[in-house]
């Protein structure tokens, strides 16, 4: 793994990181996926994620990028002069966000994410401590060579039920510092005053009484804090962590930790899934259950008195 000072210039949003030891650092791997449940909320608490290397079959990881890659084959967004496994998009392609890739015509990322007896499903059964409720919705990126993803806290988009709910972020392929990745804001997770005020928004909620209100459209409000990480940075504190990854790793995060997406920097295909868990026993956010989640769509709004 390369060390700070040997890796490329890194970017988000068109924004070139600020870089120096106080800025930027890298993740802190969890040595142990199966260490006591205490132990790794521990961790969570302090950190606000947890950097599972190795936690998934690579093969695995594999099978579901290859399913993914040749669905994008049969639709003539790749090169065809590339191998399949490479993930190099055709000339003037722009790919960004499918779910449609994940949905139950991907049985090897079903199986991945969802099985009961998969390694994802029983790390979070032994962390949580209970029976397991996932989303049925998964968050499958395609990032063709640009812009990532601007910088967010995920609880303004499903904050409808617990608080204790997590992300797991799995690269579907390796991702060096040049394609870029998950970068986290080192400690956002505990500032109570970015809690009390974004955090308490939900961006599919509008105002009844303000009949011009963006939110009442699907997509009216995109939750984002700004697209410049290093605005964000240096009014919140804390460093910007990152990391290269290798298909079977996996990033678990909390609710309330500012988080986005690097540039890809590389002439492939950034391909990644977000997956949501808690226990089954707290209640569920409506937008993301079911056979056909309503999601952001006019389904998923909720009108209230401003």
């Amino acid at each position: 793994m390369a060390t700070l000072s040997a890796v490329p210039e890194m970017y988000s949003c068109g924004h070139k990181l600020d870089d120096g030891e106080e800025q930027l650092g890298q993740l802190a791997p969890t040595d142990d996926a199966g260490a006591p449940r205490e132990q790794l909320q521990a961790r969570m608490a302090e950190d606000g994620y947890l950097f599972l290397r190795g936690c998934l079959d690579r093969d695995e990881v594999l099978a579901a990028r290859r399913h993914v890659l040749e669905q994008l084959s049969k639709e003539g967004q790749l090169d065809p002069a590339a191998p399949l496994m490479e993930g190099v998009p055709k000339p003037g392609t722009k790919l960004f966000f499918h779910p449609e890739l994940a949905q139950k015509n991907n049985p090897p990322l079903q199986h991945l994410l969802y099985h009961p007896e998969g390694r994802l499903m029983r790390f979070f059964s032994s962390f949580l401590g209970g029976d397991v409720l996932h989303f049925d919705f998964t968050w499958l990126r395609c990032i063709s060579p640009g812009l990532g993803t601007p910088s967010h806290c995920d609880i303004v988009y499903m904050g409808r039920g617990t608080r204790k709910l997590y992300t797991a972020w799995t690269p579907l392929g390796d991702i060096d510092f040049q394609m870029g990745g998950l970068m986290i804001l080192e400690g956002s997770h505990r500032n109570e005053q970015l809690q009390n005020t974004y955090g308490q928004r939900d961006v599919d909620a509008y105002c009844t009484n303000r009949p011009d209100d963006p939110a009442k459209e699907a997509r009216g409000l995109n939750g984002w804090l700004s697209e410049d990480p290093n605005k964000i940075r240096r009014s919140l504190g804390g460093r910007w962590l990152t990391a290269e990854y290798a298909a079977g790793d996996v990033v678990i995060f909390c609710m309330d930790i500012v988080h986005g997406g690097m540039d890809n920097r590389s002439p492939r295909l950034r391909i990644s899934s977000d997956s949501r868990y808690q226990l089954a026993s707290e209640p569920a956010d409506e937008r993301w259950i079911g056979e056909n989640p309503p999601g952001h769509s006019s389904a998923g709004k909720r009108g209230r008195i401003c």
